[in-house]
């Protein structure tokens, strides 16, 4: 029993941890200081590290052999398939959504592009931000497949450690809401390929779009491709 509140207390910190990576308090290759992390959290060192091990596992975390833990972070190539991956995975879960989605979940998706259509009008970055995870979370549990589920939600976490300032580009936002329309359209219609196809071109990583979003990221988040992050090849 006090083995199990010791592991549920690091996933806690763990949470904790993640959340104010995904909010930009942790930048990709900032060092996770365990001194530093359990005066600011206000615990002990062994949840800290224990939190830090799950956040390795995620691949969140990297540690350098007596160098400490570090935030992940990626090479421009690492990246790039990331996001590759990211967009296929996102794809098959509208496909799988177009032909499973529940009747009662597909409103609220509409209700959810609404007011994606919304912010994004009225220039709001945090509530498009919000809206917009609010619809990728539907369309993952919509897609009934808690494996996939499970996979794209690690890896929409990698991605947003360098995505979380995406929607203050300019027109950025306008060109998400209308990219969250026609996945909405192509399931209401369950045209599995329609979704597929708009899902993939959600997540632009072609060509020159990539480069231009490759332009807006601080020197510092790019590792070289010697100190680049691996990613993991199997998830626990």
């Amino acid at each position: 029993m006090k083995e199990k509140t010791k592991t549920n207390f690091a996933l806690v910190i763990r949470a904790k941890i993640e959340e104010d990576m995904l909010a930009g308090t942790y930048a990709p290759g900032e060092a996770l200081d365990e001194l530093v992390l359990a005066e600011r959290y206000g615990v002990s060192r062994t949840p800290i590290r224990e939190a830090i091990q799950l956040l390795e596992v995620q691949g969140l975390a990297y540690r350098v052999p007596r160098g400490g833990a570090f935030v992940a972070k990626l090479s421009s190539k690492d990246l790039l398939a990331l996001l590759e991956l990211l967009a296929y995975q996102e794809g098959l879960c509208a496909m799988l959504a177009a032909r499973r989605m529940a009747p009662e979940a597909l409103p609220l998706l509409r209700e959810i592009v609404d007011r994606c259509d919304v912010a994004a009008t009225q220039g709001d970055v945090e509530a498009y931000a919000r809206e917009n995870m609010a619809f990728h979370e539907l369309l993952y549990a919509s897609c009934r497949n808690e494996f996939l589920t499970r996979e794209v939600t690690i890896l929409r976490k990698r991605s947003q450690l360098y995505r979380r300032n995406n929607f203050h580009q300019s027109g950025r936002m306008t060109e998400s809401a209308a990219d969250h329309r026609r996945i909405l359209e192509a399931i209401e219609k369950q045209d599995e390929m329609a979704a597929f196809r708009a899902a993939v071109d959600h997540i632009a990583v072609a060509g020159r779009s990539f480069a231009e979003f490759l332009m807006t990221l601080p020197d510092e988040f790019i590792a070289d491709t010697n100190r680049a992050a691996s990613l993991p090849s199997e998830e626990t």
